[in-house]
């Protein structure tokens, strides 16, 4: 009996033991078999990772160039929307502006003495009863300033229908003389007119501009616009010494000495090449208020700080 319970326990444990091996035979590899109706899972390799993040960043760029076109498409239409509107806005000013009511009816010119307004209006070219805006301010000073009278012209539009021409004209400062001809200049050495009427001004002698070069309109060569700003240093000088009224005549043929003739007070002054001219000016007037009613010669063209000043009467 013992014998066959052992027996038994023997064969239990081997069918305990055959089980086990079994069950753990009977657990499946998945990464080793191939199990029917359960595909084989395999790790994504890394050029499948790179081509999968390829494409979503082509996804995502077309993605935002849309947008971005969208955008641009938006503003293109507000822009040509804008660009309309203005042209529609300037389409409206200019009808408005070449309508009746800018029409011209009137020309003021202010500022004219020597030439007469008749004569600024014709040389503007103006016409009553065209449109104001059709005139050009450049071209209506362009052709007023072709006048060697005119120093400067301005230009106003006084709305609806009335311009305003204001001008400045060029006065005869000096006369120079030529024989029998004498040539109006004034203090820029522009050459305003020739004529055989002398006019009351002081005349230059001694000019080095000929006569042939003589043009209206044209200026004195250089050199005679060197010395003529000394005579204006000379006249500025005079006129605040009260003393320029009297000078009839300005000889300039030496630029070191400067002949100054008082034709109504009988007398010459030499007054030098024009440096320390207030000072001269000064004892010039000394004398000439001294020495009145006698003819003479004066003489202020030394060193002041050494030479005498003097008068010599003419004998």
């Amino acid at each position: 009996m013992d014998n066959k319970k052992n027996i038994e326990k023997k064969s239990d444990k081997k069918k305990k033991f055959s089980s086990s091996k079994k069950t753990k035979d009977d657990k499946i590899n998945l990464d080793k078999e191939i199990v029917i109706g359960i595909p084989k899972q395999m790790p994504p390799s890394k050029k499948n990772t790179k081509e999968q993040k390829k494409n979503q960043k082509k996804k995502n760029n077309k993605k935002d160039s849309r947008k971005l076109n969208k955008k641009e498409n938006i503003k293109k239409g507000h822009v040509v929307k804008w660009v309309f509107l203005i042209i529609l806005l300037i389409c409206a000013v200019v009808v408005f502006l070449m309508s009746p009511v800018f029409n011209i009816v009137g020309v003021d010119v202010i500022g004219y003495e020597q030439i007469p307004m008749d004569t600024i209006v014709s040389l503007s070219n103006i016409q009553i009863g065209e449109n104001i805006f059709k005139y050009s301010k450049r071209d209506i000073k362009n052709k007023i300033k072709e006048n060697q009278y005119i120093d400067s012209v301005k230009i106003k539009r006084k709305l609806p229908n009335i311009i305003e021409i204001s001008v400045k004209e060029r006065k005869t400062t000096f006369i120079v003389e030529y024989n029998n001809t004498y040539a109006y200049i004034n203090n820029q050495g522009y050459i305003l007119e020739l004529t055989t009427t002398k006019k009351e001004v002081p005349i230059i002698v001694g000019c080095l501009t000929k006569e042939e070069d003589l043009k209206v309109g044209s200026r004195l060569i250089e050199d005679d616009l060197n010395r003529l700003g000394v005579i204006l240093r000379i006249m500025e000088s005079a006129n605040s010494n009260s003393i320029d009224s009297y000078i009839t005549k300005i000889d300039i043929t030496d630029s070191q000495n400067y002949t100054l003739l008082f034709e109504t007070k009988g007398k010459i002054a030499y007054i030098g090449s024009g440096n320390n001219i207030n000072d001269r000016m000064r004892y010039l007037k000394v004398i000439l208020e001294k020495e009145e009613g006698i003819e003479g010669e004066i003489f202020v063209n030394g060193d002041l700080t050494k030479d005498k000043v003097y008068f010599r009467e003419k004998i």
